[in-house]
């Protein structure tokens, strides 16, 4: 199944895409799929690499309208790939946009697709007491999870907040990545869903091989079996290889 219809990705939806191992990647995926149907608003509550031009229509940078005449700005545009911040950081980031800049704008769009978490482009994460930051009218919270972590190093240079990542999988005698350590992530109160909204949807990214795959395949077994009711959906696969299956 393609990316929207396996996610169920509908109008008027807002996304919320957490945790670490393709979240940018899985955000313009989604929206280079809807650009031509919907008018679809790209952004983040945190900060984002500025795109390549290719991946959307529109860029705007609401600290420009100091006006906040947001209707003016808004209102006229045509279906597309909107992406939208508060101002650009060191020529490179995109910062992000308070709730109530959501709340003014979000009704503008027929898709919204927010990046509520960062990583430093690393491959597993811990959260501060603050973190992801999630908008509250979030209708659908995806949680990706790197598959290819296991068997990482545990250390500053593999996992963003090493110290929180140790508090959440409780272990501090294994100095390697295993299954158990990621299903911990996913299931603790201070892991991957902490703050979600909505729909829950577990995402597990990088299944490009058989070993993979089965990996995938024994997490959602295992949570199942933990009978952990407030992930409503899981879906794993590539987004490398455009490939998305339900669990």
């Amino acid at each position: 199944m393609n990316l929207i219809d396996t996610f169920k990705i509908n109008n008027k939806d807002i996304i919320t895409i957490i945790g670490a191992g393709g979240k940018t990647s899985l955000m313009f995926s989604a929206s280079s799929l809807l650009r031509n149907d919907y008018k679809v608003l790209v952004t983040t509550t945190t900060h984002i690499y500025i795109p390549d031009n290719n991946l959307y229509d529109k860029i705007i940078m609401l600290t420009h309208f100091e006006n906040e005449n947001y209707n003016n700005i808004l209102q006229n545009n045509k279906n597309g790939v909107y992406v939208i911040g508060s101002h650009i950081v060191n020529n490179s980031k995109i910062k992000g946009l308070t709730f109530d800049m959501l709340d003014k704008i979000t009704p503008y769009f027929d898709v919204v697709i927010i990046e509520g978490d960062g990583s430093k482009e690393k491959s597993l994460k811990g959260w501060n007491d603050n973190e992801p930051v999630i908008y509250p009218k979030t209708t659908k919270t995806i949680g990706i999870v790197d598959i290819s972590s296991i068997g990482i190093d545990i250390n500053e240079e593999n996992i963003h907040r090493v110290d929180k990542f140790l508090e959440i999988i409780n272990d501090y005698s294994n100095n390697k990545v295993n299954i158990e350590h990621l299903e911990k992530l996913i299931l603790n109160e201070k892991g991957l869903f902490k703050f979600s909204k909505g729909e829950k949807i577990l995402f597990i990214n990088k299944i490009e091989d058989i070993n993979k795959r089965k990996n995938a395949l024994n997490i959602i077994k295992d949570i199942k079996n933990e009978n952990q009711s407030y992930i409503d959906k899981f879906v794993y696969g590539s987004i490398f290889n455009n490939e998305f299956i339900k669990g």
